[in-house]
Parts: structure tokens; sequence; C-alpha cells
């Protein structure tokens, strides 16, 4: 657990950095997009390399869908305008087409199906569920974009230090074997109480709301994360995996890091920028 703890706080401090960079050097969102760009290629790759483990996927297949990704992402963060979500699909689509038409002649079809497929939904998953974040941190504000992190973050650490100190009753062992009752409880409350806390942040410079809505707002937060903590565990359980990736001790690889992020990102953005 000490472990945990401190390279938790590093990566409170790295995020940090890049915030407090693009806030008062850049000025903008550059280096927080960026990051959005690569935690998405990580993903990508991830949900690629366990699909792996079950499916007959041939070589290149994350190239196709990084290069498709990125070709429609660049654009936009180098324009300074968000990622208009339809691009991700139209990302997803590219990807997809391309893997069908180039794999087709060497497998039958039933062979070329599924991997094609595989890339386009995890464009949608990781590409899709982020660019949500995206047009927050540019249309909303960069503070708000890190105070929706920050609200689903702490339900995580709630959750997991509720359930590892007090909890007993598992709420889904199936799927996720180490959730419980109190944790997962303990952490959407705690989202609650950040949105009531930081509701100033979370709506930005033009969105006016009360304190009381803020701590619903953080709840919903906290009830996506949970949802995305729970679809990510899902699919490491079908490729027989623990974590996604090895990419960092006792935290796993970028899924890990993000699953419930993924989640928050589209309800806060319906929240916030919805009609």
């Amino acid at each position: 657990m000490a472990t945990r703890i401190l390279i938790g706080a590093l990566l409170c401090a790295l995020v940090t950095g890049i915030f407090l960079l693009d806030r008062d050097v850049l000025e903008r969102p550059l280096l927080t997009r960026t990051v959005l760009l690569v935690i998405a290629l990580g993903v990508v790759q991830e949900l690629v390399a366990m699909a792996g483990r079950k499916l007959d996927t041939g070589p290149g297949l994350f190239l196709t869908g990084g290069v498709a990704l990125t070709v429609i992402y660049v654009p936009h963060v180098l324009g300074g305008v968000g990622v208009p979500l339809h691009m991700i699909v139209v990302a997803a689509l590219l990807a997809t087409s391309m893997r069908l038409l180039a794999m087709a002649p060497l497998k039958t079809a039933a062979g070329a199906f599924p991997e094609s497929a595989l890339i386009g939904g995890a464009i949608l998953y990781a590409g899709g569920l982020l660019a949500f974040l995206d047009q927050i941190a540019v249309n909303v504000s960069l503070e708000s974009a890190y105070t929706v992190v920050v609200i689903s973050k702490l339900c995580d650490v709630f959750g997991y230090f509720g359930g590892t100190l007090l909890g007993r009753k598992k709420i889904v062992p199936a799927i996720s074997p180490n959730k419980t009752w109190t944790g997962t409880i303990l952490g959407i409350l705690a989202s609650g109480a950040a949105g009531y806390l930081l509701v100033g942040p979370l709506g930005g410079p033009n969105i006016d709301m009360p304190q009381t809505l803020g701590g619903v707002i953080g709840l919903l937060l906290g009830a996506a994360t949970f949802l995305g903590d729970l679809i990510a565990s899902s699919f490491k359980r079908w490729a027989g995996v623990k974590d996604s990736a090895s990419l960092i001790k006792e935290f796993g690889g970028f899924l890990d890091l993000v699953d419930g992020v993924l989640f928050a990102a589209p309800v806060a953005y319906i929240v916030l920028l919805g009609t």
C-alpha cells in the first residue's frame, strides 16, 4: 500500500505540473490534449493486446487504429479547437474499413471481421470517450476538465481504501472481486463531496451553478466512474488478465488508470455542455 501511495503522489505531481504549464505558460491546453491522445493510443494498444489473447489477430492491428486516430486528432489540437465527436466515428470507420480491406484477401471473412470490428470499437471506446474531456478542456475551461478527473479519481481512491480497510461484502465478485459495497458507497459519496466543494472550477468561468448542484453532479460522476471501472474489469476478466498492462507498478496500464474517467467524461460533457 505504501508503494501505491508513493506512486500515486508522483502521478498527482506530474498531472499538476502539466496543468500549471498549460494554464500559466502555454495559456492553452496543448500539453493536456497531447497527453489525452497518448492515453487514448495507449488504451487502444492495450485493448488490442488483451483481445489478442482470445481472438486471432494479425500484425499491425494497433498501427492501423493508431494512425487513424492520430490523423483525426492532431489537426484539431494544432488548430486549437475541440475534437468533434463525429470525427472519432470517422476514425473508427476508417480504421475498420482499412483493416477489413487489407486482411480480407489473406483471411476468410469470418477471420477478418472480428479484428476489424475490434479496432473500430477500441477507437470509439478510448478516443471517443476521451474526446468528451477534450471538448470540456477547450469549450468550458482547463480547470473544469481537470476537476472532472479529480472527482472521478477520488471515487477510485476512496473506493479502494474504503474497500480495503472497511469492506467485507462484495458487490460484483464475478466481474471485480475486490469491489465492496462499503468502498463503492464511500467512493461515490467522496465524488459528491468533491463536486460540492469544487463547484467553481467544475463549472468554469461561464457556468454559474449552486453548490448543491455541484454535489449532485459529483455523485453522477462517481456513479459513472464505478460503471466505467466495471466495464473495463469485464473486458479484463474476459481476456484473463488482472491488469490491462504493466506500465506502472501497483497501477497497471493506461486503461487501469482512466477506466472510470472514460465514463465520467461524457456525463460531465452532457451536464456542462448539453442542452
